[in-house]
């Protein structure tokens, strides 16, 4: 195979009709399916669901019961401080993949535009060792990983949800409310885009509506709204309470570690930022609504995030022994302990039905996740061609069953010592949120540069990022720092194998994988000036902009939307 021409070309599902005439474009490769038997999923979803989508991915149990732990061990301005950064390297990966998407929106996201605009391998390890040549089987091999990551968490979220329940009911038989669990997931999945569109959409609404709630109510406790409350101003963050505090070890070195992990936490809460590039490929004029979506979403996540955990950090002081808790129900989140050091009891069950929805939420998109990754996979002939059908809805239903009978998985935590295993094994997987945005600012800095040398003006995109390419740079940076990290505990006081490995096993495997499967292919990465951005401009030339005629629901539901 040589370099002189582009490895990737667009399947003819992804071309309109005006330029199938073309032979070039009816190329198939890798064993791609006939483009006769192709169908392309049915774009239902509209702006306002990928924007809920975004913040629902966005916005998880991490914020409601974790940010409790950050605040314990980074101190109130620790805290706040790690969130803030946090949400500038997301704000990097947003706007890297809004760029990318509206450009190329594609069944299977930042995946296939690794494969399209890096090589078929992207690589792992460019991650791992900042290098910029990969290999046919080591990016099959992530993308096979990022499915295989989604389709397993989605029972660690079903069973989580499980265990909220066990709050209002504590002898209830766990079978009946995992069988539950699972086959609504399975039932959402399998019907019209627009179904988990809408259930995503009011799961979000539900969580912003709890935070809005929250954010008000707690600065009215802290500045001592309620009857027989004092006010609390700025008390948690004065004397006797540190601004940071140590952690593991003591002096600056503590704090700096108490810092670093609640950047480590933040990282991980964020995450899923990436869903709305995959989703975006189901859904209306997506050159627009992809980066409408994501710009407008982060902002309002990162408002969410650091205008929380302030007010929680006003409200509750960093060494209240409830944060410590380890219940994985609403007794542990510390927008619960705020408003019972206030006396206020009953919100301890908003709290932990909207973290059972969340919990439930999660576990939902990440089987669309898998789904259409998997989807994804086949159409590039990496998956068999069998993950191609549609049912009558335009959904990838056999990609859909493959993903969802993960759920039987959640039965092993009716047996204490087999769910152990699953979670230990659930947690060689936990670095797959980071490992994708690092994937994601490789991809932008090859697709940057491609532009560049073959002297395509970026003006010519359907949308511009901005401060390009330095905040990709400034995100890529952080997140290889996170990554690398992400395990450092492991090394305090004393060295824990078995920490270290359930941290870093990734870091080994892969490695082994790239460097192995770089001497038997003997591939090679696409020049700069092969990757094929014409073809594309091309379709953007020829489509028209699709006309959708609004519904009174959708009227309704958009003023809704706007409050947000």
């Amino acid at each position: 195979m040589t370099t002189s021409e582009p490895r990737y070309r667009p399947l003819p599902t992804e071309i309109p009709s005006g330029l199938c005439s073309n032979p070039h474009h009816a190329v198939e490769e890798h064993g791609a399916p006939s483009s006769l038997q192709i169908e392309r999923p049915q774009r239902n979803l509209q702006e306002r669901h990928l924007s809920m989508i975004a913040l629902a991915g966005m916005i998880g149990t991490g914020l409601f019961l974790s940010s409790g732990r950050a605040l314990v061990q980074a101190g109130p301005l620790g805290c706040v401080l790690g969130f803030m950064i946090m949400g500038t390297v997301t704000a990097s990966i947003a706007y890297s993949s809004a760029e990318m998407s509206a450009f190329k929106p594609v069944s299977g996201g930042f995946v296939r535009h690794a494969t399209m605009w890096i090589d078929e391998s992207t690589g792992l390890a460019i991650g791992y060792f900042f290098l910029l040549s990969c290999n046919l089987v080591s990016q099959v091999t992530y993308r096979w990983n990022f499915w295989y990551s989604m389709a397993i968490t989605m029972p660690t979220e079903i069973s989580a949800a499980t265990t909220l329940l066990g709050f209002w009911n504590s002898g209830l038989d766990d079978f009946i409310p995992i069988t539950i669990f699972w086959v609504v997931i399975a039932i959402i999945n399998f019907s019209p885009v627009r179904v988990y569109g809408e259930f995503e959409f009011y799961f979000a609404f539900l969580k912003v509506a709890v935070i809005v709630g929250f954010i008000i109510g707690g600065l009215v406790l802290d500045l001592g709204g309620f009857a027989a409350q004092e006010r609390l101003g700025f008390r948690y963050w004065s004397h006797p309470y540190p601004l940071f505090r140590e952690y593991v070890t003591t002096g600056l070195q503590g704090r700096f570690l108490g810092f670093w992990s609640t950047m480590i936490l933040a990282a991980f809460a964020y995450g899923n930022v990436q869903v709305v590039a995959i989703a975006g490929a189901e859904t209306r004029d997506p050159r627009k609504a992809i980066p409408n979506a994501l710009k407008r979403t982060f902002f309002r996540v990162v408002f969410f995030y650091v205008a929380s955990i302030l007010v929680i950090s006003l409200t509750v002081p960093a060494d209240d022994e409830r944060l410590r808790l380890e219940t994985g129900n609403a007794n542990q989140s510390p927008f619960v302990v705020a408003f019972n050091r206030a006396g206020i009891t009953a919100f301890p069950s908003i709290i932990n039905a909207v973290v059972l929805t969340s919990a439930f939420s999660s576990g939902n998109s990440c089987t669309f996740l898998a789904s259409r990754t998997l989807y994804g996979l086949a159409l590039d002939g990496h998956a068999p061609s069998l993950f191609l059908k549609l049912n009558r809805f335009g959904v990838p239903y056999v990609a859909v069953a493959a993903s969802v009978i993960w759920g039987g998985v959640a039965y092993l935590s009716l047996d204490h010592g087999a769910y152990q295993a699953f979670l230990w094994l659930v947690s060689l997987v936990t670095t797959a949120g980071i490992l994708s945005w690092v994937i994601i600012g490789v991809t932008y800095l090859r697709f940057f540069y491609a532009l560049r040398a073959q002297r395509i003006p970026r003006s010519c995109l359907p949308y511009r990022s901005p401060f390009q390419p330095y905040i990709t740079y400034y995100g890529l940076g952080m997140n290889i720092l996170i990554l690398l990290c992400s395990g450092w505990i492991s090394f305090y006081p004393t060295f824990s194998p078995s920490l270290f490995f359930s941290n870093y096993l990734n870091c080994l495997i892969y490695p082994a994988l790239y460097f192995g499967c770089k001497m038997w292919f003997r591939d090679k990465i696409i020049p700069l000036n092969a990757i094929d951005f014409h073809t594309e401009f091309a379709i953007m030339e020829v489509e028209d902009e699709e006309l959708h005629k609004t519904s009174f629901y959708d009227r309704r539901v958009l003023l809704l939307y706007g409050i947000f």
